[in-house]
């Protein structure tokens, strides 16, 4: 008898132990699928507003913060009630009947125009980590629409007195017209006061600039030049006996600096116009975010699971099967006939490799083509790649089973220890938690599972088109032969202990 007809014996051999089976190999396919379908159906991927208390002042039942801005509270918070009672709040939050509780400052608008901050004060006793930090940041959402509406109608109140402003500057530059012929006729008094009132006029224009706050530092800068010229230029009226009859070339409005203050308040009254035309909400907000979602499909929770379940179910079923294999041939004594049987390890443990392997692919394609038919999860990459994928996850797979199949002393053992294998996909290989949020040591713990390289290469090629990761593909290759050259020792050890 030839290696290879022996090899096929037990590959045989060991589909017809399968097939003997069929209610354990269906329930293992189809109740994770509808565990996986019932679960991506009833799940929302959004989280609801909390649930809260808002605890208001005494005596003010309606205070100006809530009546004010009560579309911002309702549309980032599921208001429960309104109370003064803030013991009530607190014993409903300790019976987890609502998710929060707010207390409203007293004064909130008092309390800023005095220079501080008015704070809305948070109760929250959230245990699922998950959550916890989500009702802060609902709040602090409310906020910044709060914050967000206070700047805005302040902006707008800041616009309505840039028109005063204006009609300010343009009696500035009439006044400083006149001063300047004033300067150039010889009459200095007449300049003097004209140049005064022309800082009077500079003056008041800045008073209405300040109630632009921060947002007028652009237009603040050329008043303050203008400023300063008009001031020197007054200084040296009031110094000289005779300015204009001081030997110099230069007209008298050049030496005295009005040129190039009337271009500072003709540039201030360009920033002002182009101030002005500005709309308040991007006045208050001048980065904007636009946010594009390029990928070629947009999965719901089903769709973006389903190549990590798919990884996961090929992963499970070829471990549960190839621990139970081996293991329950040990204990009926079949290892014995193994021994004095014309057949060595390594047909043996081929044979079985066969069986197995082609098992868990039928299962797999059976299970792809559950979800691309009955599901409508695409493929977007090369069919051949996710073949690829399945291959070597099934044979790593297989050989992990086996090798927990030798080492296990009993069939209940063989079974805890696929069960637990089964928990630590769940945990480490991306599903429960993203890979990046796993510290050190469970990362690595991560990266020895096969499924946490099966699941990712799946994502990356049928929801992605990406050909995945190559060295993923290299890492699964290298722990399904160590896995084979394991089981072979292991199978060894036990015909001979046989």
């Amino acid at each position: 008898m030839g290696a290879l007809t022996k090899v096929l014996s037990v590959t045989l051999k060991e589909l017809r132990e399968l097939a003997r089976r069929p209610l354990l190999i269906l329930t293992m396919i189809l109740g994770p699928l509808a565990i996986m379908v019932a679960f991506g159906i009833g799940s929302d991927a959004t989280f609801p507003p909390p649930r809260v208390i808002i605890v208001v002042p005494p005596g003010q039942e309606q205070p100006r913060l809530l009546r004010d801005y009560e579309r911002e509270f309702q549309q980032s918070l599921a208001i429960a009630d309104y109370t003064t009672d803030l013991e009530h709040a607190r014993t409903e939050l300790r019976r987890n009947r609502v998710d929060a509780v707010l207390i409203l400052p007293p004064a909130p608008f008092e309390t800023v125009a005095s220079g501080e901050q008015a704070e809305i004060e948070v109760l929250y006793n959230e245990i699922d980590p998950a959550r916890r930090w989500l009702i802060p940041d609902f709040v602090r959402s409310m906020a910044s629409d709060i914050n967000r509406e206070i700047f805005l109608q302040g902006a707008r109140e800041q616009q309505g007195a840039l028109d005063d402003s204006a009609r300010e500057l343009d009696l500035a530059l009439q006044v400083l017209d006149r001063a300047t012929s004033a300067a150039e006729r010889g009459d200095r008094e007449e300049a003097r006061r004209l140049l005064a009132q022309t800082g009077a006029t500079l003056d008041r224009l800045d008073e209405g600039l300040a109630l632009l706050g921060a947002q007028a530092e652009v237009v603040r800068a050329p008043v303050e030049r203008a400023q300063r010229r008009l001031d020197r230029a007054g200084e040296r009226l009031a110094r000289a006996e005779d300015v204009l009859a001081t030997p110099d070339p230069r007209p008298p409005s050049e030496q005295l600096g009005l040129a190039q203050t009337k271009q500072d308040l003709e540039r201030l009254q360009e920033a002002l116009r182009r101030f002005s035309d500005v709309p308040p909400e991007v006045a208050i907000s001048p980065l904007g975010v636009k946010p594009q979602y390029t990928g070629r499909l947009r999965p719901d929770l089903i769709t973006f699971f389903a190549p990590v379940m798919l990884a996961l179910l090929v992963q499970h079923t070829a471990v549960s099967l190839g621990a139970l294999s081996l293991v329950r041939e040990r204990l009926t004594n079949t290892f014995e006939m193994y021994t004095i049987a014309p057949i060595s390890a390594m047909q043996l443990l081929l044979g079985k490799y066969l069986a197995y392997v082609f098992f868990s692919l039928v299962i797999a394609a059976a299970m792809l083509g559950v979800l691309l038919a009955g599901l409508g999860v695409p493929v977007f990459g090369d069919a051949w790649r996710v073949a690829l994928v399945l291959a070597l996850l099934a044979l790593t797979s297989v050989g992990l089973g086996f090798a927990l199949s030798l080492l296990a002393g009993s069939e209940q053992q063989a079974v805890q220890f696929a069960m637990l294998s089964l928990l630590a996909i769940v945990f480490f290989s991306g599903i429960a938690l993203p890979l990046d949020a796993l510290r050190l040591p469970a990362l690595l713990f991560s990266y020895a599972l096969p499924a946490t390289y099966g699941g990712n290469l799946l994502q990356d090629v049928m929801l992605r088109g990406l050909p995945g990761n190559s060295l993923f593909l290299l890492i699964l290759a290298t722990l399904a032969a160590g896995l084979f050259g394991l089981c072979l020792a292991l199978l060894r050890w036990r015909m001979r202990a046989a």
